[in-house]
């Protein structure tokens, strides 16, 4: 099977979990343009090839058009979750929160070492001078 502009779109498609519908309306393309173009057997414009290219940067112009290289842009990172990140934030706080109590525990621990140090030189001073 001959690998087309439509196939390799569809696979992008099926990768990302969009449909016509979904990436003509992120794309701006009129609705309808990918259908009626795949049933006519031609080609899309440049014009919508831009929008789409524009739209879903991740996507690998050479490989959408030529059906060279990968699917995907090398370097590409997905966006970032914000559900994810939001729980990542959650995480660090309790980490960081959990090192300020045992920065605080350390600090109490190391100023009664000092007192009881304070406290040993004293009697020693007290038991040398007698």
């Amino acid at each position: 099977m001959e690998s087309t502009l439509f196939s390799r779109l569809d696979m992008f498609m099926a990768h990302k979990g969009l449909n016509d519908n979904r990436i003509t309306v992120q794309s701006k393309i009129a609705v309808g343009t990918l259908g009626k173009q795949r049933r006519s057997g031609k080609g899309l414009s440049y014009d919508s090839i831009v929008k789409i290219l524009r739209t879903y940067p991740e996507l690998n112009p050479t490989w959408l058009i030529l059906g060279d290289g990968e699917m995907l842009t090398t370097g590409y990172q997905e966006p970032i979750n914000i559900k994810n990140l939001n729980e990542l934030l959650k995480q660090q706080e309790a980490l960081i929160n959990d090192q300020h109590r045992k920065i605080e525990l350390l600090i109490s621990q190391l100023d009664y070492i000092r007192t009881l140090i304070s406290e040993n030189q004293q009697m020693l001073q007290r038991l040398l001078q007698k």
